[in-house]
């Protein structure tokens, strides 16, 4: 079963979203919505910027919000959110009047669902998934409220390439190797020698 979940929370692994977000921006932008592309890489990155912060606020120097078990915004979350929302928009708009809410619903579903799988892996809290959740789910209603493409279908005649750079960009189904950096970054700029690391139980 842990095998299982295990391969549900690699979605949202930034080994996998952040390559996805560049082929958004890269479809985007071949589609001459260059615009909505840096647009979306604007929200996608703040997004993953705080949970930038949250972390090495924690890690280097102890600082989270007070009475509650919580290290770090849950970037796998955050990021699935606001990959897989953005996505389920863009590949829904101006087609059938009901696929961009059954999109919307499955990428809900997929979201909730790698979130959910934090929690049962023990690798985050309830508060640090919700916070991830509203993270993510805020950049892409940021990115798509804000979409002001005149109406009409992005070409799909982009597939193949869109298909070579996520190749390119993905790391084989490595996990990306970001806690760890982060603990190096945090003691760096703290001058502490370790990272202060989570202590209460999951």
């Amino acid at each position: 079963m842990m095998t299982i979940w295990n391969a549900v929370t690699s979605l949202g692994d930034s080994a996998i979203t952040v390559p996805g977000a560049f082929v958004l921006a890269i479809w985007l932008a071949l589609n001459g919505a260059w615009k909505q592309a840096a647009r979306w890489l604007f929200y996608f990155c703040c997004a993953m910027l705080l949970v930038v912060i949250s972390k090495l606020l924690f890690m280097g120097w102890d600082i989270r919000p007070p009475f509650i078990n919580f290290t770090g915004i849950s970037g796998h979350t955050a990021s699935a959110a606001a990959v897989y929302l953005s996505a389920a928009f863009l590949f829904g708009r101006e087609r059938s009047p009901h696929l961009p809410l059954v999109l919307l619903g499955i990428a809900t579903a997929l979201v909730l669902t790698v979130g959910a799988s934090r929690l049962l892996l023990h690798l985050h809290s309830e508060s640090e998934v919700i916070a991830g959740l509203m993270t993510g789910a805020i950049a892409a209603w940021a990115f798509c409220r804000s979409y002001d493409v005149a109406p009409g279908r992005l070409s799909a005649k982009w597939a193949p390439a869109i298909l070579i750079a996520a190749l390119l960009l993905g790391t084989g189904g490595k996990p990306a190797p970001t806690h760890d950096l982060l603990q190096e970054i945090a003691m760096k700029l703290s001058g502490r020698e370790q990272a202060f690391i989570r202590t209460e139980p999951l």
